[in-house]
Formats: structure tokens, sequence, C-alpha cells
């Protein structure tokens, strides 16, 4: 009898030293902002981040359905985006530490390229992300969205003639994410909004395989901006989750010096949701005369068999 109470104490004793591994793992992850900003706001936003992650974190492993955060650490806004990116996809944080460098923007502080873990996705590269943290001037996350491929960011930069050129572009790629997000999330009252209500919105669509080798001719339907939001909102109904990303993304000004505010945007989009699967090429001419509410005056979609050079661009869309 001795023997067999022993066995037992022995594997309660294995038992517990496995739960207790168990709970290890589930780290909270540890964040060092550096440079640009000054240390008392690298600190505030290193706080705040932290904050966010504990609950987000906790949120997680607890499998609860819905994320509490505090407004001491994020804005309503960004606490309402948090709210609807989870509600479509739970995420959490799987390194332990990350030191990430501050970016100085127009509007406050950014901190790129936290890798995340997303539950839904096929494989991989689709669960494993970096996303893009914001700030306000006071160190407080004021927005979060999927974040572009480093290089890919990078890039958009270098044709940055002027210093007004430079501040927009990085604009312009804040606000592709975003945009990019919000259909991730299924926010449609932010894409309702960037959308111009006269928006001129194309989709093209393959109508057959020819026999000779060369590229199906393609049909072109023009739709309002009410017709594109009617099927948007079917969509993210009918799709339990959906995933967007975007690459091979080009930004052009517009040469004409009293449209210097309009740019063109073409990218690859690939596109994946729970019912449907495509990937094509986009194109968004955005106004930037009101830096703060960009909008959306044109958006094409092309099937990917399109060549590149055969996209549309800002000279296909005359400016009056």
């Amino acid at each position: 009898m001795k023997s067999f109470s022993y066995i037992k104490q022995i594997i309660a004793i294995i038992a517990t030293g496995i739960i207790t591994t168990g709970v290890n793992a589930q780290h909270f992850t540890d964040f060092e902002f550096v440079e640009t900003a000054q240390p008392n706001i690298r600190q505030a936003m290193q706080n705040n981040t932290k904050a966010v992650f504990r609950q987000i974190h906790d949120a997680y492993y607890s499998k609860k359905n819905d994320v509490t955060l505090s407004r001491n650490n994020a804005t309503s806004d960004a606490i309402s985006r948090i709210q609807e990116l989870w509600s479509t996809s739970k995420f959490c944080c799987t390194e332990t530490d990350i030191i990430a460098k501050v970016l100085k923007m127009p509007t406050g502080w950014q901190v790129r390229n936290i890798p995340v873990k997303f539950d839904e996705g096929e494989t991989d590269e689709d669960k494993y992300q970096d996303i893009v943290l914001e700030f306000d001037p006071d160190g407080k996350i004021s927005g979060i969205y999927i974040a572009l491929p480093m290089h890919q960011y990078n890039d958009v930069f270098k044709d940055a003639n002027e210093v007004t050129d430079l501040r927009r572009r990085q604009l312009i790629l804040g606000f592709v994410e975003n945009f990019r997000t919000a259909y991730n999330r299924k926010d449609i009252e932010y894409i309702d909004r960037v959308f111009s209500n006269d928006a001129l919105i194309i989709v093209g669509k393959e109508l057959h395989t020819r026999g000779d080798g060369l590229p199906p001719p393609i049909h072109y339907d023009v739709r309002t901006k009410k017709e594109y939001m009617d099927g948007l909102k079917r969509a993210f109904v009918r799709n339990e989750y959906i995933n967007i990303k975007f690459s091979e993304i080009e930004v052009m000004q517009h040469t004409n010096p009293g449209s210097s505010h309009i740019y063109g945007v073409v990218l690859q989009q690939v596109w994946k949701s729970s019912t449907y699967d495509d990937t094509g090429w986009i194109f968004l001419m955005i106004d930037f005369k009101n830096e703060d509410e960009p909008l959306i005056w044109v958006r094409t979609w092309q099937p990917i068999s399109v060549q590149r050079n055969q996209v549309f661009w800002l000279g296909d869309f005359p400016i009056i």
C-alpha cells in the first residue's frame, strides 16, 4: 500500500510540473522602444503597449470572446479597432521580448513590425503577420493595423521628391495599411467613410479562356459606391473571416501642379476568406487635399492575368 501511495504522489508531482510548464509557456511580452521619441514618451508607449498586450494575452489564453481594454492605454478609436479585429480573428504576440524603433509620423509616433499570431488562416504565412501600432503625441495607442512587408514600405519612399511628398507617402502607407485591415476587421463604416460618394468603381472579369494562348478578354463593370458597399456588406456577413494582403505596391504623385494632392496607388491584392479566394490588381486614386480625411475617388480591380503595364493608372482618369 505504501508503494502504491508513493507512486500516486510521484504522478501528482509530475502532473503538477506539466501544468506549471504549460502556464509558464503563456508568457507576457516585454517591449522596448528605441530612438527618435523622447525617453518619457517612449516609456509611456512601452507601458501602454505592455498593458494592452497583457489584456490581449489574457483574453487569448482564457479563450474569451472579447478583449477589455482601458482608455488609460489606448484611445477609444484604437480600442474599437482592436476589438473589431479580435472579433474576426483572435490574435496574440508569441515573442517574449521585442525591441523596435520608434518612427516620427505627422500625427504622432509609430512602431512597426510587431509579430503576432492570428487564429484564422490556412497557412503559417496567413496566421503569422506583423502589425503596426500608432501612438498619439502623449504615447497612448491610437491605431492598429496589419503591416506591409518592410521592403515594400521602404521602397515607396525612394521616389519621394520633396518634404511634402515624403510626408504624404507616410500618410499614404498608413492609409493603405489601415484600409487593408478594415476589410480584415469587417469595418464597413470606415470603408464607407474613405470612399467619396461619387467614387468611380470598376471591376474586371475574365470572360473565357482563348484557344490561341493569348490572355482571355476582360469585361469591365462600373459600379456606384452604393452597389459596391451593398456587395461588401453581403460578403462580410457571408464570410466567417476575411484575410487581405497587399504587395507589389507602387505610389505616384499626380504630375499636374494643381493636382499634387492626388496620388495613385497600384498594388497586388490577395483576398482569402472562408468562402472565396482570388488575386488581382488594385488601383486607387486618393485625394489628400484634406490630409486628415483622405478620399478614394477611383478604385479598380483587374485579374492577375493582366500585365503590369496594362493595369489602370493615374493617366487613365483625367481630373477636371
